[in-house]
């Protein structure tokens, strides 16, 4: 798995995401930035997911806020919902209503 598969991996919870982890962590910061734009769909289906008990909440926590920091992943189209997830002090603490919400907003 190259760096920019391991990104998709991660973003989307795939299977392979704690080797993807690996890959994204240990990458050499001279190697060529991929960039993975993370789309409307890509979170809906993440969201979902939790709603389902398939992603924890603090996972998802932790998910927003590594998708929040990370310069390789373009989250320019969801911005707001990643700040949302990953700033429980501005927003309150997580919780499967604000996720059914969430996703409640984003179809609309």
């Amino acid at each position: 798995m190259n760096r920019a598969q391991a990104l998709a991996e991660f973003v989307t919870f795939g299977k392979n995401r704690d080797q993807a982890i690996g890959i994204i962590i240990s990458a050499n910061d001279a190697e060529p930035i991929p960039c993975y734009v993370l789309t409307l769909e890509s979170v809906l289906d993440v969201l979902n997911r939790c709603l389902a008990g398939e992603i924890d909440l603090d996972d998802l926590e932790l998910w927003a806020n590594v998708i929040e920091s990370r310069t390789d992943i373009d989250n320019s189209a969801v911005e707001g919902v990643i700040y949302a997830l990953s700033n429980a002090e501005q927003m309150g603490e997580l919780d499967k209503s604000k996720v059914t919400r969430l996703v409640e907003l984003l179809k609309t």
